[in-house]
């Protein structure tokens, strides 16, 4: 008396063509799931691996380390999305040398922030004073709700 074997693979019995279709589908979705959860996790985890030691990315991704940063107020200095933004957030250089601040010592106000970020288009000049300070002339500023004390005024400039 000869065996037969019943499964997704031989065509017969109760599975036949349409087992094999639901396996492959199953399979190849699994497959799809993994690949664009691995590729989400590598892209946001290269933002930082390709910035120089001394430099942060704002892409939201903080529990990645110290080099991922909150996205903060750049989507609206840049007029865009938070989903379009994060395609290519923000990189900074941390402030690793304050003494050359404008609010390092004898000067005429607190300067929260100072410098410049930048995407692969556009370099973002900032500069945080409290509300009522004058910005440079020229530059578009903003309130953010975490800071209502402060104004930044900024500056985008294509690369």
């Amino acid at each position: 008396m000869e065996k037969t074997r019943s499964g997704p693979f031989d065509g017969r019995g109760s599975g036949g063509r349409p087992a094999i279709r639901s396996w492959f589908l199953a399979v190849a979705a699994t497959v799809i799931l993994v690949l664009t959860a691995y590729g989400a996790t590598a892209f946001a985890a290269d933002g930082a691996s390709t910035l120089p030691p001394n430099w942060h990315v704002h892409d939201g991704q903080g529990a990645l380390g110290p080099q991922h940063k909150g996205i903060a107020f750049f989507p609206a200095i840049l007029g865009i999305s938070t989903a379009q933004y994060l395609q290519d957030p923000a990189r900074c250089p941390n402030a690793t040398d304050k003494s050359f601040l404008p609010s390092f010592g004898q000067s005429e106000g607190a300067i929260l922030r100072a410098g410049e970020c930048q995407t692969s288009t556009v370099i973002i000049h900032l500069r945080t004073v409290p509300v009522g300070t004058a910005g440079p002339e020229g530059w578009r500023s903003l309130t953010w709700p975490s800071e209502p004390a402060f104004v930044t005024y900024y500056l985008v400039t294509a690369l």
